[in-house]
């Protein structure tokens, strides 16, 4: 009989930066991660201290998230208790994301229902260049969408598959940082120095809505990309938040192209290698009406 061994996540490789959310200094820590088996009463196969670890509900196998590296020492010792490592490379990482690791915050058939039209819509799509973080949360409990954790209500994606789709490119662009993002921000601020607060489409902020101005801009070109410029700008002029930031995108896309060119903004030529957030849900309920962070 073959042992169901299961994973547990080990942060590694952990980097933290400050940002500036609403008047308030955050710190946003992310990392990878490195998988280990358990066994059946829970405990690393290989030895390793279990309280740093992270237990999670997946059963071990080639399948799971391949991109992400496996303990060595694990793999060598499930080879030698006989557990089958059907993969070659099984115990290496791949160079890239090949998929995202959907979960529910609460378990509830809401969440579950909207986890499931999220793999629907992401099944046989090439989204790799976009997957910079590979865990997605469907939580109930918020309104809209934040990037840190990568985090989606329920709405966002049951209403219908291109709103799921370009939310979860929204969400992930967000984890595009660097020089590039700042400028280009401080650019928007230049050209559009008095921008609508909430409700009036713009972010949450003066700040938020010239970072959004690269964000939806690279949205837009990506979701026109997957499914085409005529049904992107179909999907774009219906959403209310953000909305008169779409609006200066579908008025002049071809400006926004330059803008992005510009900074040095676009999808990687080569997918990104994904990370995670480790911090603390730094976020909370918005007020306004706004419907994606």
């Amino acid at each position: 009989m073959t042992v169901d061994f299961t994973f547990a996540e080990q942060s590694i490789d952990r980097q933290a930066r400050t940002e500036i959310f609403e008047g308030r200094q955050i710190e946003l820590v992310t990392g990878r991660v490195l998988l280990h088996a358990l066994d059946v009463d829970g405990r690393p196969v290989c030895g390793h201290d279990l309280d740093p670890l992270t237990p999670i509900r997946q059963s071990w196998n080639a399948q799971y998230l391949p991109h992400l590296p496996r303990c060595r020492d694990c793999v060598t010792a499930l080879i030698d208790a006989g557990h089958p490592q059907r993969e070659p490379g099984f115990g290496r990482a791949a160079p890239q994301a090949t998929g995202v690791d959907i979960r529910t915050a609460h378990g509830t058939g809401n969440e579950r229902a909207a986890a499931a039209a999220l793999r629907r819509v992401l099944a046989g799509r090439d989204l790799r260049p976009w997957m910079f973080t590979d865990v997605v949360i469907v939580d109930e409990e918020i309104r809209g969408g934040f990037s840190h954790p990568m985090t989606i209500s329920p709405g966002l994606l049951i209403q219908r598959p291109a709103l799921a789709l370009t939310t979860f490119l929204h969400e992930q662009l967000h984890w595009i940082e660097g020089p590039a993002t700042d400028s280009a921000t401080a650019e928007a601020s230049e050209r559009w120095p008095d921008p609508p607060p909430l409700p009036g489409g713009g972010g949450r902020s003066p700040q938020s809505t010239w970072l959004h101005m690269s964000v939806c801009a690279l949205e837009y070109l990506s979701l026109s990309k997957i499914i085409g410029q005529y049904d992107a700008v179909a999907e774009l002029a219906q959403h209310r938040g953000y909305s008169w930031i779409y609006g200066q995108i579908i008025a002049d896309p071809a400006w926004f192209c330059v803008y992005l060119h510009r900074h040095g903004l676009g999808v990687p030529e080569q997918p990104p290698v994904p990370r995670r957030y480790f911090g603390d849900a730094w976020w909370t309920k918005p007020s306004g009406l706004q419907d994606r962070g």
